[in-house]
């Protein structure tokens, strides 16, 4: 059923996100702080709302895509936020990625004034935003996501509910850990085969079909690392703050995170030397000033 929706964060996900909402037939109302973001998308039928107080106000869904967990507080909590303007029954989906305990705060926050929260953070990045083929993890109230989904599922192809208020959040900080561990261990094995003599398109074809293989070999490097200009999807330094939200989160539960503040400190490496920037597979470059050695397929240069 279509409705009155707001957006909050026209970023590399939000930017793609609404028009799926559009091409469903919704009304979106939409905030950024980059003008060009917002034209971009009332050239394409969304109403530019002036805040998020505004963007909430008859909305049903109000929908957040920030950076930070600072930015997630003042858009919903702050002057002129989301729970100014939203009346009592509307739905907060935040698809930022931040701390559980940040969530679980402004669930609280907004149910004071009748208005529920799900931290609904998404996977698959630019890619899975255009083709409306993200993942969403969502936490919070199964009645409130129940009513959210149909809407979700116009760009998004999985939709879970995996818990209770902040699970999408340790879910989503627990993938892109795991995602940033894969990556570092890929670059390691793959420059010590090739300073051993194996070429990396036969080292990479060989591990595609192993045990080794995963997502980010089979499809995320053949795209950025393996290519010539390395596009950028998702920036290192966007991938080192989920980290250290992760071993924050983490530290408060005192479980021991060895392989992750390793991993941790690489990223860290990587912002120092002027990553920051670059896609989050750059951290490999760690492993290329070792070598001397450029892990570039010939396969991808010539895709």
């Amino acid at each position: 059923m279509a409705g009155q929706l707001g957006f909050i964060g026209l970023g590399n996900i939000g930017s793609r996100v609404v028009p799926h909402l559009l091409a469903a037939g919704h009304g979106v109302a939409v905030s950024d702080l980059n003008a060009e973001a917002v034209a971009a998308l009332v050239a394409q039928g969304a109403t530019a709302a002036g805040s998020a107080s505004e963007a909430a106000q008859n909305a049903e869904l109000v929908f957040l895509s920030l950076p930070s967990p600072a930015i997630v507080r003042a858009v919903v909590a702050g002057d002129d936020g989301v729970l100014q303007g939203a009346r009592p029954g509307t739905i907060i989906i935040d698809h930022s990625t931040i701390d559980p305990e940040t969530s679980r705060e402004l669930a609280a926050r907004a149910a004071d004034v009748g208005v529920t929260y799900l931290d609904a953070p998404v996977s698959g990045g630019v890619q899975g935003a255009e083709a409306g083929t993200l993942a969403v993890m969502a936490g919070g109230d199964a009645e409130a996501f129940d009513r959210a989904r149909p809407v979700i599922e116009a760009y998004a192809s999985n939709v879970f509910l995996v818990g209770e208020s902040g699970s999408g959040q340790a879910i989503k900080l627990a993938n892109n850990i795991i995602t940033a561990i894969n990556i570092a261990a890929l670059g390691e094995g793959l420059s010590a085969a090739v300073s051993a003599g194996v070429d990396l398109d036969t080292a990479a074809r060989v591990l595609t079909t192993s045990s080794a293989n995963s997502h980010v070999l089979s499809s995320y490097f053949p795209r950025t690392l393996f290519t010539e200009d390395r596009p950028t999807g998702f920036a290192l330094d966007f991938m080192l703050k989920d980290i250290k939200l992760f071993l924050t989160s983490a530290a408060r539960t005192e479980l021991p995170t060895p392989v992750s503040n390793v991993v941790g400190d690489l990223f860290r490496i990587g912002h120092r030397d002027g990553r920051g920037g670059k896609d989050f597979t750059s951290v490999v470059e760690f492993y290329e000033d070792f070598t001397g050695t450029r892990l570039q397929t010939k396969e991808a240069a010539h895709a």
